[in-house]
């Protein structure tokens, strides 16, 4: 029976199918990105005391996910727009079982190397870049707010995570529960596999809310490549990924050393991607309707703030700053990801997206480690989130091209 038919006679119409689709990033996004990136912090203090590593070594390793991730988002951006989007995700969520199961029996650094170069194939393979394109496809009236349903997927999984893998450290040992986390990627590719379809023209469709394909629609990547806007966002890109991965991949221990106990420190954290949900879903449902570069620089003015919040106040003040970064990265996040979208279409988009997501990924990769060695040599996480704060900032300002640099044939 073909794609087709199978979908006509199921009990999902294909009005329906476009949110199945955006449901089913969502699933994969708090997967891939709750166990690849933030959310295995939480296991960061055990690990430290068991190798007896020091923060920035023990940083270093999420520096090599980022800086496979980076080196490998321009050819998966390739591969998408050739192959399309759904062999991608389960490639990588293949990538990610053998990592988290392969984790738990780790001896040394070397062997947390390994394990986190395929956390960053898992991450470029099957992250925002990957899930974005997927969902957009489906969409085009309502696209900001099914890539804000789809997006709130990367914090989520960062919320509920951090608590139950608290549980099973104290309950399970910090081994056997990455045995058990591996079980999550095994499920969700055999769902991706019997559901995820890469796009309308690949079961004879036609999206509901449009006559032609999007994914047909856009810029060509060499004619995106001439535009200005392309390289602030790249560079804007940049400086946030530091600021925030940097923030929040230290967070855990920032908190630890100002005397909060470790149930505490993670649920800190599960306030932190609760927090950025929020700003997710409520910055994507108003993109349809206000100016994005407004709320570009609004969002930006809070991340700011934030970090300057944590790095001076102690106690609930500092975990309220937590919040205002949070809420405001929610915002930056998913943002920059309509902005691509609206501004250089779908045509070329893992091209395009990839690029971008290159420079991304070079400050997530710097984030982390230059944090944790800055709190080394001065002895605690101040003067490294001060730093963050001043590079928020330098975002804020270069936020205020975005609309004088827009192409003159951008919907954004």
């Amino acid at each position: 029976m073909s794609q087709t038919s199978t979908l006509s006679s199921s009990s999902v119409t294909m009005r329906e199918y476009p949110w199945v689709i955006a449901v089913s990033g969502l699933m994969i996004l708090i997967t891939v990105n709750g166990l690849t990136t933030s959310s295995l912090s939480v296991f960061d203090e055990v690990i430290q005391q068991e190798f007896g590593l020091s923060r920035g070594l023990l940083k270093s390793r999420e520096t090599v996910t980022y800086a496979v991730s980076a080196a490998f988002i321009l050819l998966s951006g390739v591969l998408i727009d050739r192959f399309g989007v759904k062999k991608l995700l389960l490639t990588g969520l293949g990538f990610m079982t053998l990592a988290l199961a392969g984790y738990g029996y780790a001896r040394n650094l070397t062997h947390l190397y390994l394990l986190h170069v395929l956390l960053g194939l898992a991450y470029v393979s099957a992250g925002s870049v990957s899930v974005v394109i997927l969902v957009s496809a489906w969409f085009r009236e309502k696209r900001g707010l099914a890539l804000g349903v789809t997006l709130a997927g990367t914090s989520l999984g960062s919320a509920v995570f951090p608590p139950l893998l608290t549980y099973l450290i104290r309950t399970e040992g910090w081994r056997s529960a990455f045995h058990w986390l591996a079980v999550i990627p095994v499920v969700l590719a055999v769902y991706t596999a019997l559901v995820v379809r890469d796009s309308p023209g690949t079961v004879g469709a036609r999206i509901t809310d449009a006559t032609e394909h999007p994914i047909q629609e856009g810029m060509e990547y060499s004619v995106a490549l001439k535009t200005r806007l392309f390289w602030i966002i790249s560079f804007c890109g940049f400086l946030s990924f530091l600021g925030i991965v940097g923030l929040v991949s230290n967070l855990f221990l920032h908190f630890r050393s100002t005397g909060f106990l470790p149930a505490e420190a993670a649920w800190v954290l599960t306030l932190y991607f609760s927090m950025a949900l929020l700003g997710k879903f409520t910055v994507s449902s108003l993109s349809d309707y206000v100016c994005i570069y407004r709320m570009f620089s609004l969002c930006f003015a809070g991340l700011a703030a934030g970090a300057l919040g944590v790095a001076w106040l102690s106690g609930g003040p500092a975990v309220a700053a937590v919040g205002v970064a949070a809420f405001s990265w929610g915002g930056v996040f998913t943002l920059y990801t309509i902005l691509i979208v609206r501004t250089f279409g779908l045509k070329a988009a893992g091209k395009i997206n990839g690029t971008i997501h290159l420079f991304e990924n070079i400050g997530s990769l710097l984030g982390p480690v230059l944090v944790g060695l800055l709190s080394d040599v001065g002895g605690s996480y101040r003067t490294a989130l001060l730093l963050v704060a001043v590079v928020f900032s330098v975002a804020l300002i270069l936020s205020f091209f975005f609309e004088r640099w827009k192409p003159a044939n951008s919907a954004g």
